[in-house]
């Protein structure tokens, strides 16, 4: 099965990834867009350079061993500001959520390129995703 990335801005568009797609626009909008894991993707005003990649990374949790999800890659500045860049992206299946990673790179002058992480710290790497959907970073603001 051929593995892509979508980054997602809101889960809604789990089910809709056609409507969520890139638009051809140039790239300063928040709305989710899909991507395809390594390929080059534009989103708020940031651009993120091929060769990007997943890699799954074993942990130790509470004496078990487990297998996170973690995004690296270059990311650069496209916008007229000093900014740092703060995202998701969700891998799905089926238009189900399997994994979401938060992204981030520290502040960058307009056109400056550095490294982003993506740490997948409390998911579990998706074995058969189909989509992976960059978006908005989302902070659950209900309480249990």
């Amino acid at each position: 099965m051929r593995r892509t990335a979508t980054v997602l801005a809101v889960l809604a568009c789990l089910g809709a990834l056609g409507a969520c797609g890139d638009d051809g626009s140039d790239g300063a909008s928040t709305d989710p867009v899909e991507v395809e894991v390594g390929k080059a993707f534009t989103w708020n005003g940031f651009a993120v350079e091929d060769g990007w990649e997943l890699t799954a990374i074993e942990r130790s949790v509470s004496m078990e061993e487990v297998v996170t999800p973690e995004v690296k890659g270059t990311i650069k500045n496209t916008s007229d500001e000093e900014r740092a860049a703060l995202f998701e992206m969700v891998f799905s299946a089926d238009g189900s959520e399997l994994a979401t990673v938060n992204c981030s790179a520290r502040k960058m002058l307009p056109d400056q390129s550095q490294q982003f992480v993506c740490p997948g710290l409390s998911a579990t790497m998706p074995e058969d995703y189909d989509a992976v959907v960059v978006q908005e970073y989302g902070r659950d603001t209900t309480s249990s």
